[in-house]
C-alpha cells in the first residue's frame, strides 16, 4: 500500500504543479493524495506526528512517515546523519492559527517545484485526512471497520464537507484474492455501506469500481 502511496504521488504532483500555475481555470482546491492507513502504521493525530518528528530529530531510527523521498525531484526525505547528530529533511512543523500544528511535507531542494510555503500535496496522518480529504485516498480495507467510530470519517464521502460537496467518483479495489473467507465476508458488509455513501443522492449515480 505504502508503495503504492509513493508512485501515485508523483501524479499527483504533476496535477497539482498545474493547477497552481493556472488556478483560475483549474480551482483553488489543491490536488492531493492521502495514505488512510493510522496506527501502527502512520500517526492517527497531529499530536501523535509531532512526538515522532521530535523523535526522529533526536535520535532517527523507523520513520512512521513513509515518504521517504520527494515523489517529484527524487531528493532525500527523512531522518540522515547531519554532524554529530540527526537531521530530519522534508518534513516540518508547520505553526497553524487556531488549530493544532502539523507535520509538513517540503522538499529541501529549492530547485524543486515544492520547497515552497504550500509543500507537497501529500497527507499521512489520519487528523489531515479528515481535515481536507484528498483527490486521491490510499488506504486498507481494516479502516472500514473504523469508520462507526471515527464520525469525520464521512467527510471522505462528501457528506458535511464544504470543499467536497460529491462523494468520491472512483473506487480501485486492489490484490482482491487476498480476500477470502470470513475476512471477505465482513469486507463484503463495510463495502455495501461505502456503496451507498459514494452514491451521489442527487443523480443517484454510484461510482464507478474497478477490481482487480
Amino acid at each position: 500500500t505504502t508503495q503504492q502511496f509513493q508512485r501515485a504521488a508523483s501524479l499527483i504532483c504533476a496535477l497539482e504543479r498545474i493547477r497552481r500555475a493556472d488556478p483560475v481555470t483549474f480551482g483553488s482546491v489543491p490536488i492531493s493524495i492521502g495514505l488512510w492507513l493510522g496506527g501502527a502504521v502512520t500517526p492517527n493525530r497531529h499530536i501523535q506526528a509531532l512526538h515522532e518528528f521530535a523523535r526522529l530529530s533526536r535520535e532517527g531510527g523507523e520513520n512512521p512517515f513513509v515518504v521517504l523521498s520527494c515523489p517529484w525531484c527524487g531528493a532525500a526525505m527523512g531522518a540522515q546523519p547531519y554532524g554529530k547528530g540527526t537531521r530530519v529533511f522534508g518534513y516540518r512543523q508547520q505553526k497553524r492559527h487556531g488549530m493544532d500544528d502539523r507535520i509538513q511535507f517540503r522538499c529541501e531542494d529549492p530547485g524543486c517545484d515544492f520547497q515552497d510555503e504550500e509543500g507537497l500535496p501529500l497527507e499521512v496522518v489520519d487528523d489531515g485526512i479528515y481535515e481536507r480529504p484528498p483527490t486521491l485516498g490510499i488506504g486498507t480495507v481494516d479502516k472500514f471497520a473504523m469508520m462507526p467510530w471515527e464520525s469525520r470519517s464521512r467527510l471522505l464521502f462528501g457528506i458535511d464537507n464544504p470543499e467536497a460537496k460529491e462523494p468520491p467518483s472512483l473506487i480501485i479495489q486492489d490484490e482482491l484474492h487476498l480476500i477470502s473467507g470470513p475476512l471477505g465476508s465482513m469486507v463484503g458488509h463495510y463495502e455495501t455501506i461505502v456503496d451507498a455513501f459514494s452514491t451521489d443522492n442527487e443523480s443517484g449515480i454510484p461510482a464507478k469500481i474497478i477490481a482487480s
